[in-house]
């Protein structure tokens, strides 16, 4: 497990959301990007010195796209429509959706509990644990640690094997031991979407990983990769942070890299059209629109408990109820707003995962929405 640089942020980053509670504010097919969007993306590019963004408007029918910047600092290579961007946390709405997908077969229900699935733990799992239900574990009420900080994982044994039997076993290591607080108490985890995607793994006798591709991104025909983009093809964008002052390229192959027993929980990777393929299923269905689920369990993955519903936070923009959620690894910053009762939703991503990058992508979100 590599997790020894200084930071590690893959957390609910309440950046995004300030800005948004302040404010006042069809097919695969993805149309010619508006010049509006294009003059959006352009001016948080410039304003905000990044090295890339890339930014979509989308309504039930019709998505468009811009993209704008370079895939690396010191590199001329222009980002592409293409380009794949590290979505951070945003991947827990992903894990939710094909966990959900797993629900409506009947193969786990809401209020499965992790003994139900692993009878072996009989004899060692927590008292506090016996009862914690997956949507709990989901809405991040089950009192699992966070798993936030490097700190956290240096704490870990080295789990071994593939990455579903690295998950099997951290979730037998967790369980073990006692909650940071009590079941019930919202506890923003990383880990706790660890254990969601074991519990999925163990009933569906398939990975993770191999169930984001075959029930999720290949009915809606779309692309995605686990890990930074750049790790498979350094032509790929690569992420930034900031080293002593400057923002720097993050070398995909370096000793950061997300443990597979939280990988569930934020490291996919997509382009910004494909993400906002995923973002329209979720617009769609709640507007009433079956497609992979039905419009019961797409509310359900939005009903929140306290304001965290599966993969969601669902907050009121200028008044307005939203789904939104934003997400960074420390090296990209992405947001995703959902507004179904005006048809509409609009995501902004960049490689760059400073203070600088969430606020840029934050007001690009907003200046999208009043469009």
């Amino acid at each position: 497990m590599k997790m020894r640089r200084r930071r590690f942020t893959l957390g609910l980053i309440i950046v995004g959301f300030s800005l948004l509670l302040l404010a006042g504010c069809g097919d695969k097919g993805v149309e010619p990007s508006t010049s509006s969007l294009q003059r959006i993306l352009n001016d948080a590019l410039t304003r905000h010195q990044l090295p890339g963004i890339a930014g979509t408007i989308i309504h039930s029918n019709s998505i468009e796209t811009a993209v704008a910047g370079v895939r690396r600092l010191g590199s001329p290579n222009r980002i592409a429509a293409n380009d794949l961007f590290h979505l951070g946390s945003n991947t827990k709405a992903i894990t939710a959706t094909i966990i959900a997908r797993l629900v409506e077969n009947g193969q786990l229900t809401w209020e499965s509990t992790p003994l139900s699935v692993f009878p072996e733990l009989a004899d060692s799992i927590q008292t506090e644990y016996r009862d914690i239900t997956l949507a709990q574990i989901l809405s991040h009420r089950a009192g699992i640690p966070s798993f936030s900080t490097v700190e956290e994982f240096l704490t870990l044994p080295d789990f071994v094997g593939t990455p579903l039997q690295q998950r099997r076993a951290f979730t037998a290591w967790l369980l073990h031991r006692a909650p940071a607080t009590a079941p019930g108490t919202y506890l923003y985890s990383n880990a706790g979407y660890g254990v969601a995607a074991a519990m999925a793994e163990r009933v569906a006798g398939e990975s993770w990983e191999s169930m984001l591709g075959s029930r999720l991104l290949s009915p809606l025909g779309i692309n995605g990769e686990v890990g930074w983009p750049a790790a498979g093809d350094p032509d790929q964008p690569w992420g930034h942070w900031l080293e002593d002052g400057l923002l720097r390229p993050h070398d995909p192959h370096d000793e950061y890299q997300l443990p597979s027993i939280i990988a569930p929980a934020g490291d996919v990777s997509m382009s910004i059209g494909d993400y906002a393929r995923f973002v329209q299923l979720h617009l769609r269905g709640l507007r009433g629109r079956a497609e992979l689920l039905s419009a019961a369990t797409f509310r359900r993955l939005h009903t929140p408990t306290g304001y965290y519903a599966f993969g969601w936070a669902v907050v009121s923009v200028d008044g307005v109820a939203s789904s939104s959620h934003d997400g960074s690894a420390g090296t990209f910053y992405v947001l995703v707003v959902i507004q179904p009762s005006r048809d509409l939703a609009v995501a902004v991503v960049t490689n760059a995962g400073h203070d600088e990058a969430a606020m840029a992508v934050s007001e690009a979100a907003l200046a999208l929405l009043k469009l």
